[in-house]
């Protein structure tokens, strides 16, 4: 396969050009490293190099071959998943693992970010529930860190 350097769409926009596919299993770290050789589930070798800013997300296509799409997925990986009920909470726990600088991600009812022992003492000390999970490590990214979805073609993700 020839060296990837954009990102083809996604999966529910290529749908109808896509009879399989074969998924590149990616962590969080992984998808945010624009140059890389990778081995898909299918056993294809796939070289990307993207632009530097670039970020791959859980379903981009990356090339599809004879009907088949090689398709970014994310990895599960080892998580806190905090659900704060009220706007006190949310700020608390974003103000905490903010001045820890922790990695992030945000959905609409929940935070996720790495486990961590001092982070658990943390959440444990000031009385902030969370559950530990292996879960993708998907979401919105804020701050000097995140990087806008720039390449070339507009999809909603689930974050």
């Amino acid at each position: 396969m020839d060296i990837i350097a954009e990102i083809v769409g996604t999966l529910s926009t290529l749908r109808s050009q896509i009879n399989q596919t074969d998924a590149l299993i990616l962590t969080s770290e992984e998808r945010l490293s624009p140059h890389m050789v990778g081995r898909t589930v299918g056993n294809r070798t796939v070289r990307i190099s993207l632009p530097r800013s670039a970020e791959l997300f859980d379903g981009d296509v990356l090339a599809i071959d004879a009907g088949v799409a090689v398709v970014v997925e994310a990895a599960p990986e080892d998580l806190f998943l905090l659900s704060p009920t009220d706007k006190l909470t949310w700020g608390v726990v974003g103000f905490q693992l903010g001045n820890l600088h922790r990695p992030v991600r945000f959905t609409e009812t929940s935070i996720l970010t790495t486990a961590d022992p001092v982070v658990a003492e943390m959440l444990e000390r000031i009385g902030i529930a969370f559950e530990h999970r292996m879960t993708p490590f998907i979401g919105h990214r804020y701050g000097a860190q995140a990087n806008p979805h720039s390449h070339g073609h507009t999809h909603a993700h689930a974050h």
